[in-house]
């Protein structure tokens, strides 16, 4: 049995004539008359009488009737979901973020706004460290993830920076651990430092400690954190001073104090992150094509009208006609 029969049936069942029917269906009347039968011997079951005016429903076929229509009901249905989902606009949507920048207004501006516009969409949110979210995205436990510092070198992702995040000066605030910020950062060279744990996230680590090359020091390490969060509770704590991601201005402790400085010049992007192989999520699909269309807007209102005469100035000339 398929859904062919069941419309078939209903067809005959609706015109009380399997004539009439076959008209409607565009197939011949003897074909249909078989598909009719061949359903009988199926379901074991006379859906019709005949009589010298047409058919009419047995008993069997009357419920046959109705649980045949409530059938295609939910098939409908369950196509119209699949295809909703496939386009995007219904589903389910698993995004990861970065705890460092899970407070950053521009990542919460992009969930906030996706849902908003999607309420049929379930959008599920987990803070997760990078390395975290690079092992859930392979396992398909996540869909995509805001997040730095991903491997270049795998095929697997593909990301659009959301935004290039700076550093900051982590100090603690505290009455008891007064720290004057020095003009220049190698005078921090005797000074107690938090530093992040290398195993956690290497390129991360190197990139930290070139920006403290081209500054002309060598941090003093006494103490190791395996995420910004941990390393800004222990500046908190008096140990000693960091160097920490600039969106920490929005998550961090109160009895720290968050400086920028002058030396402190490197960045680098913060993605949204997917495997590329995922075409086939609507949801996803739908979510990157709204966060690269919010960064194309914010990126157009930076570089302003300038930027734009610039733009259109770099454009090809073409021969007048």
């Amino acid at each position: 049995m398929d859904l062919r029969h069941l419309r078939y049936f209903l067809a005959v069942a609706d015109s009380g004539s399997v004539a009439a029917a076959a008209r409607q269906l565009h197939i011949v009347q003897p074909a249909l008359s078989r598909q009719i039968r061949d359903l009988e011997e199926e379901l074991g079951a006379a859906l019709f009488s005949r009589n010298a005016r047409g058919v009419e429903l047995t008993a069997a076929g009357a419920q046959f009737a109705l649980d045949a229509r409530r059938l295609l009901i939910d098939m409908e249905s369950a196509r119209q979901r699949a295809l909703r989902v496939a386009q995007g606009s219904a589903g389910t949507l698993r995004i990861g973020v970065s705890p460092t920048y899970g407070w950053h207004p521009t990542i919460l501006a992009h969930i906030n706004n996706f849902r908003q516009s999607h309420p049929d969409i379930s959008l599920y949110v987990e803070p997760l460290l990078a390395v975290k979210q690079m092992d859930a995205l392979i396992e398909g436990k996540l869909d995509g993830g805001f997040f730095g510092w991903r491997d270049l070198r795998d095929p697997r992702f593909e990301a659009v920076t959301v935004f290039n995040c700076g550093l900051r000066l982590a100090v603690p605030d505290r009455a008891d651990a007064a720290f004057d910020v020095p003009q220049r950062l190698v005078d921090l060279a005797d000074k107690p430092c938090v530093w992040f744990d290398r195993d956690a996230a290497p390129p991360y680590y190197d990139f930290l400690i070139r920006q403290c090359q081209l500054a002309g020091f060598s941090p003093n390490i006494v103490q190791l954190g395996g995420d910004t969060m941990t390393i800004l509770g222990l500046v908190a704590a008096g140990i000693g001073y960091s160097i920490v991601p600039d969106t920490s201005v929005h998550s961090h402790p109160s009895a720290t104090r968050l400086v920028t400085h002058p030396e402190l010049t490197l960045k680098y992007p913060v993605e949204f992150v997917w495997k590329h192989d995922d075409e086939f999520n609507g949801p996803l699909a739908r979510f990157i094509r709204e966060v690269k269309a919010q960064v194309s807007a914010v990126a157009a209102d930076e570089r302003g009208p300038v930027g734009a005469v610039l733009d259109e100035a770099s454009q090809p000339l073409h021969d007048i006609g």
